[in-house]
């Protein structure tokens, strides 16, 4: 076997494609390289072989020199010595002397580099112009270089993007048109490659020292020592992979030991570095020991951002990062612009956004739904790494242990990494499996005089699907009424029950199974969990192309006369983010009262969405209901006036007296609110808050908001429902205009406390939320706390940027206007201006009207 230090192979690849009349080759054309080589030479080297020299698949090992002669005489060359003889000869060869052995040992440096960048841009998931550099990574290696560190290492799961983060910092610093340390000698390596001479019994420092033929017993370090001014800089060596390599755990250990020997020795030579990467559950077996001993930490730069639980100093991609990439996958940015900020977490990490951008692969391809994506890309990364692992068997049985432990999530997340394995030797290569992929986490939370380490799964999103699988395991895969009432009585109403029933309504979904799906709808649910679980049906419908039709087998006629449809959709009008999903329930529902629910839902959504020509069309169809199917006496004011009020208001400035009147009648027909009110009667009553506030009538709002919880006492009591916050909101606002701003702050204060405690109401209610944000950032402006102010401002305005809530958003973005004025920040000033200009052209509603 030749040493992995040889300079030609560059080289000689581009001999081999001129030969092969190709500028570029691609793993498809390793096959007909093949043939074309067996033709010219009579010699076969394999498809395989050819994607390893290529860079398409590691090289566990240097090319043998069968493979080097023969490459070397379809080429037209004796062998391979004589191909290296006649390129050394061209390039002007000439024996190391002291003035060039450092030019020398960098050529052979870059070799071997340019090689190694290759091979992992081919293997990159996701085509490697395509991916991001992360800033962190440059920060991290920067400090590093300028510190007296001997080595550093970015640590983390598998999957987690380090051999491409190792690319783009060694093109960032070394490789790179405008590389910064052009005078360092960067040796970067497969440790497939090291490995294998330091199983043979080399030594790095052996190693380096053979690169410029020293003579026996000199040392390269020591050498450019005492010759500093014929050193160009720095020698940085860098190794991927090393727990990669398929070796026993005692030879993994052997060479983690060479390696620290080798950095140990470099305390007299501050200009050798090490950078490694390496999985978080290797380093945890093989380096945590030595993090006893301190002379660990005074040679190992380990960053700002590790966790010494989980042993990661890699931080996920940031979502910008993240944005980047799917930029360079040239999805459409207006489509980027409405991913929410769940889903952009989950593509943080780098194999989620491998597999999404796989999914996503066909240009001509619509895009999938989020919501879709999701479960798609945990169904492909389960299948990969579990279902596909040889070991599949062992893994399985761990995970049944793990969920037996935390009875299925009633026992929380984490369990005892002693309880789960139970000294069961068999299976901890499984386990550690799982955990270099990145399924199971460990946290260590071991002392001096104890030894304790949790484990739970990577992501709750696995444990949801575990356990539905779980459940339907003990069904004999089939969903029945007895096993949806079995998993409402076991789990507790939370996102992580309505998770479960997602992927058990995925699997009825996929297998066709209409009565599963009806079990389902038939639950006892809340109206937000039932919300959820229609949205996913009804995308996924939509995403198959199969729209209603499919919907009308699940939901026959008079289904939602029997189920009506406020137990899907709150009668908060706010609530429902996906206006297809509405679409699709209006070709399922039947009675005028359940069509009104929801158009007046959307009129809702583009109202404070400013989109002016949507509620023109929603208003028309609310005439139309109002003129066929409806009274429209069934209250002082109807929905349809009401709805009329806002947009006429908005779009021309003016105000029909007529409903102005009735509307500030309100007092006299508290009598409705004694009595099971009517969804026009809430739609009114619900309404009243926004208007007396787009009108800045704050007085009558206090009165209003007053009035309403004394003659809705069930409001008082229902702390969760988000009209009551929203009526909270819009009261702190009245006290604010009307100079009670710590009357403001209290209500502020309480909606705040109300929408932690019950996060799982607000799902799909982000606007009551939101506008207690917003108003959060008023009271404390409005108590000179500026910093303060500013802060929550620009807190709520990231949301508000996910959010289609344009009308909060120019509240918002008035008070940042205010803020940076007071503060001096004249360019921040600029940009929050050009922003509301923005929005004021975006529609053809009045700017200045805007307060709702």
């Amino acid at each position: 076997m030749v040493d992995l230090s040889y300079d030609f192979i560059i080289t000689l690849q581009k001999e081999v494609l001129r030969k092969f009349g190709a500028e570029v080759i691609l793993p498809a054309d390793c096959k007909h390289l093949s043939h074309a080589i067996l033709d010219t030479t009579t010699k076969l080297v394999s498809e395989t072989t050819l994607k390893r020299v290529f860079g398409f698949a590691v090289a566990q090992h240097s090319f043998s020199r069968y493979t080097l002669n023969t490459l070397s005489q379809y080429c037209a060359y004796k062998d391979w010595e004589d191909f290296q003889q006649r390129h050394h000869q061209q390039a002007g060869g000439a024996p190391a002397t002291e003035n060039n052995k450092w030019n020398t040992l960098k050529a052979k440096a870059d070799a071997v580099s340019h090689y190694t960048l290759l091979t992992l841009k081919n293997r990159s998931g996701v085509p490697f112009q395509q991916t991001a550099a992360r800033q962190y990574c440059f920060a991290h290696v920067e400090r590093f270089l300028e510190s007296d560190y001997a080595a550093t290492a970015l640590i983390a799961p598998s999957g987690w993007g380090k051999s491409i983060a190792l690319v783009h910092v060694a093109e960032h610093f070394w490789f790179g048109r405008e590389g910064r340390y052009k005078q360092d000698v960067c040796w970067f390596i497969h440790a497939h490659a090291a490995g294998s001479l330091l199983l043979k019994g080399f030594s790095l420092s052996t190693w380096l020292d053979n690169q410029l033929n020293l003579g026996a017993g000199e040392n390269l370090r020591e050498y450019f020592a005492q010759h500093y001014k014929d050193k160009g800089g720095r020698l940085v060596l860098i190794i991927d992979g090393f727990d990669e390599m398929s070796v026993a755990g005692d030879k993994l250990r052997m060479l983690y030991s060479k390696l620290e020997d080798f950095v140990y020795s470099n305390d007299r030579y501050p200009w050798v570095k090490v950078i490694l990467s390496i999985r978080s559950s290797t380093w945890s077996d093989i380096f945590q020991h030595s993090q006893q001993y301190p002379a660990f930490r005074r040679y190992w730069y380990l960053g700002q951002e590790m966790e010494e639980e989980t042993n990661i100093n890699l931080p996920p991609l940031t979502e910008q990062e993240v944005k980047t990439v799917l930029h360079n996958y040239l999805f459409d940015p207006a489509i980027i612009r409405t991913f929410s900020e769940q889903f952009l977490q989950r593509l943080r990490y780098p194999y989620y956004l491998q597999i999404f951008c796989q999914l996503n692969a066909d240009a001509e391809k619509h895009f999938v739904d989020e919501h879709l994506s999701l479960y798609e890309i945990i169904s492909k990364f389960i299948q990969q790494r579990l279902f596909n692992s040889p070991s599949n068997s062992l893994k399985i049985r761990i995970i049944e242990k793990m969920l037996s432990l935390l009875d299925l999530g009633r026992n929380g997340i984490y369990t005892d990494k002693g309880l789960l394995l139970n000294q069961n030797a068999d299976l901890f290569p499984a386990y550690k499996e799982l955990l270099a992929d990145n399924i199971l986490v460990e946290e260590n939370l071991s002392q001096e005089i104890m030894f304790y380490v949790k484990v739970r799964f990577a992501h709750n999103m696995l444990l949801e699907y575990f356990t539905a699988m779980k459940y339907l395991q003990d069904s004999q895969q089939q969903i029945t009424q007895c096993l949806v009432h079995q998993v409402l009585e076991h789990l507790p109403q939370s996102p992580y029950r309505v998770g479960v029933f997602q992927w058990l309504l995925r699997f009825a979904i996929n297998q066709h199974n209409v009565q599963g799906i009806r079990c389902i709808f038939q639950g006892n649910f809340t109206a937000p969990e039932k919300s959820q679980l229609l949205e996913s049906l009804a995308l996924h419908y939509q995403h198959e192309g199969k729209g209603s039709n499919e919907l009308k087998a699940i939901f026959p006629p008079s289904y939602f006369q029997q189920y009506p449809v406020k137990h899907y959709v709150s009668d908060d009008i706010f609530q429902f983010r996906n206006r297809s999903v509405l679409h699709v329930l209006l070709t399922l529902v039947e009675s005028p009262e359940d069509k009104l629910r929801i158009r007046f839902i959307l009129f809702m959504n583009a109202l404070v969405g400013l989109h002016a020509e949507q509620c023109e069309v929603e208003l028309l169809q609310l005439k139309k209901l109002f003129a066929t199917e409806l009274r429209d006496d069934v209250c002082w004011v109807s929905p349809y006036e009401i709805a009329l009020f806002f947009y006429d208001y908005l779009k021309f400035g003016i105000v029909d007296e007529d409903v102005r009147t009735r509307i500030y009648q309100f007092s006299n027909y508290w009598s409705y609110a004694t009595q099971p009110l009517t969804f026009c009667q809430q739609i009114v009553y619900r309404s009243l808050s926004c208007i007396f506030s787009m009108l800045g009538d704050y007085e009558t709002q206090h009165r209003y908001a007053q009035e309403l919880f004394t003659h809705v006492p069930w409001l008082r009591f229902h702390k969760s429902d988000p009209f009551r916050v929203l009526v909270l909101c819009r009261q702190a606002e009245a006290c604010l205009n009307l100079g009670d701003i710590s009357g403001a702050e209290r209500l502020c204060r309480h909606a705040e406390q109300v929408v932690k405690q019950y996060p799982t109401e607000f799902i799909y209610s982000r606007y009551p939320e939101m506008l207690q944000k917003v108003m959060q950032g008023a009271v404390l402006y409005a108590k000179k706390e500026y910093p303060r102010s500013l802060r929550q401002a620009e807190q709520a305005m990231e949301h508000l940027h996910k959010l289609d809530f344009k009308t909060l958003a120019i509240a918002n973005y008035h008070l940042l206007d205010k803020l940076y004025h007071h503060l001096k920040m004249g360019h921040q000033q600029y940009e929050v201006q050009q922003q509301l200009e923005l929005i004021r052209k975006s529609t053809s509603f009045k700017h200045e009207q805007v307060r709702i």
